[in-house]
């Protein structure tokens, strides 16, 4: 059983991970009933590994930091909430580039000389809510950001770390964007917690 699940393809010897989930309640096996609650915006993904193959399969932290978090955060969302945890739901991981890296200098370097291998099709989604968590101005990765300014989703949001705000709209490329290292869960659980409660699809799986 795991949170984690995701595809990961291997292409000129680079692995990339696409459609990563973080299932709220761990699950043996995927199941075409489970459903998106959310999703999260970050770089790339980092140290986490699993086996390459054409289907999801669990994936293995391997010190990775941001599932974990994520996962974390959700379950605590869910309890102030109030709400039930429904039986397959998960939150969609999606990253500016989907090369595997946890350096993430050494990341932009290998995205300078080679062509970064496609975006994940989950972007096409519409999400209930997105919560961007990209981090701040960054020259090289800024290009990578506007792709997302057009997300389908009523409900976007990020921490801003300058203002200490919560703010409630697709942040711009220069936007002080908290990353999910060092944030203080408190800073979210009340406004994803609230993002619940307005949630329709779960009432009906409590």
């Amino acid at each position: 059983m795991s949170h984690y699940w995701a595809r990961f393809e291997e292409v000129n010897k680079n692995i990339y991970r696409y459609d990563t989930r973080i299932y709220i309640n761990q699950i043996d096996s995927i199941s075409s009933d489970d459903f998106c609650i959310g999703a999260i915006v970050g770089k790339n993904p980092g140290s986490a590994k699993g086996k390459t193959s054409s289907d999801l399969r669990p994936i293995f932290l391997n010190g990775d930091k941001l599932l974990p978090t994520v996962k974390n955060i959700m379950q605590k969302s869910f309890d102030l909430a109030k709400i039930n945890i429904p039986k397959g739901a998960y939150i969609q991981v999606l990253n500016l580039f989907y090369l595997c890296e946890p350096d993430l200098d050494l990341a932009k370097n290998e995205a300078k000389t080679k062509a970064i291998n496609g975006i994940c099709n989950t972007e096409k989604k519409n999400f209930n809510f997105v919560w961007f968590a990209w981090g701040g101005n960054d020259n090289f990765l800024n290009s990578y950001k506007n792709r997302f300014f057009s997300i389908q989703t009523k409900q976007p949001f990020y921490y801003d770390y300058k203002n200490n705000i919560i703010q409630i709209k697709i942040p711009d490329e220069f936007a002080s964007v908290k990353h999910t290292q060092g944030l203080k869960h408190d800073f979210v659980i009340p406004h994803i917690a609230e993002l619940l409660k307005t949630n329709k699809s779960l009432e009906r799986n409590i």
